[in-house]
């Protein structure tokens, strides 16, 4: 017997034991777990004006940060996104330095990234 075996057969008398729940012990599971589910949230929510309440809809903004998860993921992807434009475009001192004892700047300099680039402006300047 193989400790498969032993556990299905430990299962199959455990489900030999069970007796079904009664409908009133389902009833109560679910009203409870109804009343436990969050409410959903629209575009829409309602707004107190002038002592009664008046439904106001949610700007596209406040919407697209919903969406993403909220303001604090916002937040993230606009320091992510502002962190990518200071190293890629202003390159500090000390990044440059450290890519520079890396890269292979030598061979990059005698490197043709576009070989036939002289053929893309052959025609305009002949005519």
């Amino acid at each position: 017997m193989t400790d498969r075996d032993a556990l299905d057969a430990l299962f199959d008398q455990a489900r030999a034991c069970l007796e079904p729940a009664g409908p009133e012990f389902m009833a109560r599971v679910l009203a409870d777990a109804e009343r436990l589910q969050p409410a959903p949230r629209g575009a829409e929510h309602t707004v107190p004006v002038r002592g009664r309440s008046a439904v106001a809809r949610r700007g596209w903004l406040a919407r697209l940060s919903q969406a993403l998860g909220g303001a604090a993921v916002v937040a993230g992807i606009g320091s992510a996104a502002m962190a990518g434009l200071v190293v890629g475009y202003v390159q500090p001192d000390a990044l440059v330095s450290l890519t520079d004892s890396y890269s292979l700047a030598a061979e990059a300099d005698g490197l043709d990234l576009m070989p036939g680039y002289d053929m893309l402006y052959a025609d305009e300047v002949a005519q």
